[in-house]
């Protein structure tokens, strides 16, 4: 069955009695304080994001990981308890309908989702017919806390001793501190960044972010809002439901290529995803951009030369604290562009150049 994530609302709202200098809008905090002190504290210290907006579904049955490996695209089959790995979910043109982590937690598996649409549940459902298997949306039931910044290892060694050095990048722990008994485990961006997941019961997050900043000690510990996340995702080109994780995009053209698995055989979308690897058919890859200057746009928004050709699109865009300037994620046509060929978007007919950058964008 297919719950709405209700009390999500309710507990925003008791965060934003609890930090009084924080706004929301939806189901994300804006920011708890700063936004530039969060940002400031993602890259040098332990930013901590709370997300209620990704679908959590459980599965029960002796034929799960047969029918998830069957339908998605990692090698799942053999997942041992207590593990966890990354599998993307592709409709039948290799687009996506969701990036995922499967846990297997020895009874049951949890399939944690990157966004807050039914569109993950209910496609999975779709497809089972006569398996041994139940589905429940969970996603009440749980807080999704990231620990993100070079100062997080340190500090959850502090909160939890020496337990997290058993950690393996794809093991899972379920730690009891302190009154708190969560699932602990690392997730990995393409670009290399790892950063540590907690999934806390949904009960206890406010006796939970108490415990934390009572815990702070030496580190720069912040809780992060959605403002100042954006900008460092947008840096680190880290692809995002909608922006860059939808049905118009497929993994090879947004650098989640590394969570498919070319050995395992079939998957929903795998015909498509084969074809472009074996004959060089990508269209688009993701890159970043550097605006000449700061702007605002409704996106996704046409990028464009000089001959009036569209050559690809703006998906997302931040203004960064370190350099002042707007920057972006987009998605560039693989055609040759001469070193001097200039690219512009159009803002009310108005002319607003752009330059390629590498990821992260860091200048």
């Amino acid at each position: 069955m297919f719950v709405e994530n209700h009390n999500s609302v309710s507990m925003i709202d008791q965060l934003l009695k609890k930090f009084p200098d924080s706004s929301s809008s939806g189901t994300q905090i804006k920011f708890f304080g700063n936004s530039e002190e969060e940002y400031f504290t993602l890259k040098h210290g332990v930013g901590i994001l709370l997300s209620f907006h990704k679908r959590i579904i459980k599965f029960t049955g002796k034929d799960t990981l047969d029918f998830l490996h069957r339908v998605s695209t990692n090698a799942v089959k053999e997942l041992k308890p207590f593990y966890r790995i990354p599998t993307l979910f592709l409709n039948e043109k290799g687009r996506f309908i969701d990036r995922t982590d499967l846990l297997n937690l020895e009874n049951y598996f949890l399939l944690v989702g990157s966004c807050n649409q039914n569109r993950l549940f209910n496609w999975v459902n779709k497809y089972i017919i006569t398996e041994d298997i139940q589905t429940l949306d969970v996603s009440n039931d749980y807080v999704i806390i990231d620990f993100v910044g070079p100062q997080s290892g340190s500090f959850l060694t502090l909160l939890l001793g020496d337990e997290i050095k058993s950690l393996n990048g794809d093991n899972i722990l379920n730690p009891d501190v302190d009154g708190f008994n969560f699932l602990l485990f690392t997730h990995h961006e393409s670009n290399g960044l790892k950063y540590y997941r907690i999934l806390l019961p949904s009960d206890k997050l406010l006796s939970f972010t108490d415990y934390v900043i009572d815990n702070k000690s030496v580190f720069d510990v912040n809780f992060v809002g959605s403002d100042a996340y954006e900008i460092f995702r947008v840096e680190n080109g880290i692809p995002d439901y909608p922006s860059e994780i939808n049905d118009e995009i497929n993994p090879h053209e947004n650098n989640l290529i590394k969570e498919i698995s070319f050995t395992k055989g079939c998957y929903i979308g795998q015909e498509v995803v084969a074809r472009l690897d074996t004959y060089d058919k990508v269209q688009r890859n993701l890159t970043g951009i550097v605006f000449d200057e700061n702007i605002k746009a409704e996106l996704p928004v046409t990028i464009i030369n000089e001959s009036k050709e569209e050559v690809g699109e703006v998906t997302s865009i931040a203004n960064t604290p370190v350099t002042g300037k707007t920057i972006g994620l987009g998605f560039i046509r693989k055609r040759k562009l001469t070193p001097k060929e200039k690219l512009f978007i159009e803002i009310e007919s108005k002319r607003i150049y752009l330059s390629l950058a590498e990821l992260p964008v860091t200048k």
